[in-house]
């Protein structure tokens, strides 16, 4: 892959595979200066169609600007992990980083892999230098969960306490409800059961990726549930992906509130947060929807596919959680170019940055590359994302309420699109294909900025 020409569809200020697959974020966590940032990885799966197992891919970061690729963090060399090392999370202990991950095996057979079939273990690995991991050990097995569980348990979510720790796991139970499973640990080898956290009303088949964040004196319960019913502008992909506000104590009377899904374009699943030593808490997302028509992509002809999103800003704003782009990423601007919103504006780059201030009432329109328009109707309240059949490669069109635009902020690299809306209030992630590097802002009132954008660092273990 290193010896390939350069890939136009390959971001530079996103992280993407070195080869195949990119999924799920995973051992999100800072020790001492350094940021850790993992991710499963199936090093194959553009080269056969037959299936093969993920490992854990794992970077390192000071800065959110120069990264280091570090080894495999974690390989599927155990008889309970031998069919992928599945989504978990990182906990810093004494002086040992500790990941927690899903084993995943896949048995031979006539199985639906719902209710047979499948093992999906509980399992702890180590390090002490928090880049070479072994010490294996089986925490749990199916065996271990509720009796009225599935095989679909998955995902472990450490929350330190500081005394004890608490893990979450997404499930899914025999009646088809999704839910999230709460243990205590004192010693992170020993577990005992809590607390199960479910909606009222069935709401999905299936939680994946639970985590939890903590927000101007308040909890939120981040999870991804499956089988939610589409609307016209919300729930519109596969699979969706958001959170709950959280009342009462997770280890024994939560309670959770409405819905809020993270994003409104076609490709953000699996976030968590990464807790930061200034008190910041950091939101990483997969830009990916694998079981979508649409999930495999233009760029795994290139041998790889899939890219993590920008690390985003999480902050509390009455009720609703903003999401910022990572205040670290404005070192990578290049020379800002203002916007008379009244000339319009034309450009031709395929790494940029670009900020839209129309006045009240004002629409907006954006194309880009061939066939992809971004646009706000002021009259309907309604921005929405068009994707064409070159830009969309099986994308079409998604839609989001907002009831005034004042700020769109655009970032554009190799094939990924993020946009937010007024300060964060709404954001659209996907995937934009095209050999065109052109993007034209019709006429509006108002003004703006564009900006070529910079590459991360990248520097080999």
């Amino acid at each position: 892959m290193r010896a390939l020409p350069e890939d136009p569809d390959r971001p530079v200020y996103h992280l993407s595979p070195l080869a195949g697959t990119l999924a799920d974020p995973n051992g999100l966590v800072q020790i001492g200066d350094t940021y850790h940032i993992m991710h499963l990885n199936n090093p194959l799966a553009c080269e056969t169609a037959e299936r093969t197992a993920c490992v854990w891919a794992h970077w390192t970061t000071r800065d959110f600007v120069a990264y280091r690729r570090e080894p495999v963090a974690l390989y599927p060399d155990a008889p309970f992990d031998r069919d992928g090392v599945y989504s978990g999370s990182a906990l810093a202990r004494g002086r040992k980083l500790y990941l927690f991950y899903t084993g995943n095996v896949r048995h031979h057979g006539d199985f639906d892999y719902v209710h047979a079939g499948r093992e999906q273990n509980v399992v702890r690995a180590a390090s002490s230098d928090g880049v070479q991991f072994a010490e294996k050990r089986l925490l749990m097995t199916n065996d271990d969960f509720p009796a009225n569980m599935t095989q679909h348990v998955r995902d472990p979510q450490m929350i330190d306490r500081g005394s004890d720790a608490l893990m979450l796991l997404g499930a899914r139970t025999d009646a088809d409800t999704g839910c999230v499973l709460v243990y205590r640990t004192e010693d992170l080898e020993h577990f005992s059961l809590v607390n199960t956290v479910s909606t009222p009303e069935k709401f999905g088949y299936m939680w994946e990726c639970p985590d939890l964040a903590e927000l101007g004196g308040r909890s939120f319960l981040l999870c991804c549930p499956q089988g939610i019913a589409h609307e016209e502008r919300r729930y519109q992909n596969e699979h969706q992906c958001g959170y709950f506000a959280l009342e009462g104590d997770l280890a024994s009377d939560a309670r959770v509130g409405a819905f809020e899904q993270w994003d409104y374009g076609f490709d953000f699943y699996a976030a968590r947060t990464l807790k930061s030593s200034d008190g910041r808490v950091l939101l990483v997302g997969w830009l990916g929807m694998a079981e979508a028509s649409y999930g495999s992509t233009p760029s795994a002809r290139n041998g790889w596919d899939q890219v993590l999103a920008m690390p985003r800003e999480l902050e509390l704003v009455g009720s609703r959680i903003y999401q910022r782009p990572l205040a670290e990423l404005a070192g990578l601007r290049g020379r800002e170019v203002a916007i008379d919103g009244a000339q319009g504006f034309r450009a031709q780059a395929r790494r940029f940055r670009m900020e839209l201030l129309p006045r009240a009432g004002s629409p907006v329109r954006v194309c880009l590359r061939e066939d992809a328009e971004l646009a706000y109707d002021s009259e309907k309240r309604e921005l929405s994302l068009v994707m064409g059949e070159v830009c969309g490669a099986g994308r079409d069109v998604r839609r989001l309420h907002l009831d005034e635009l004042a700020k769109l902020e655009i970032y554009v690299d190799g094939s990924v699109l993020e946009v937010f809306a007024n300060d964060g209030y709404a954001t659209m992630t996907s995937r934009l294909f095209g050999c065109s590097e052109r993007t034209a802002v019709d006429a509006f009132d108002g003004t703006g900025s564009f900006c070529q954008m910079g590459s991360f660092v990248i520097s080999e273990a």
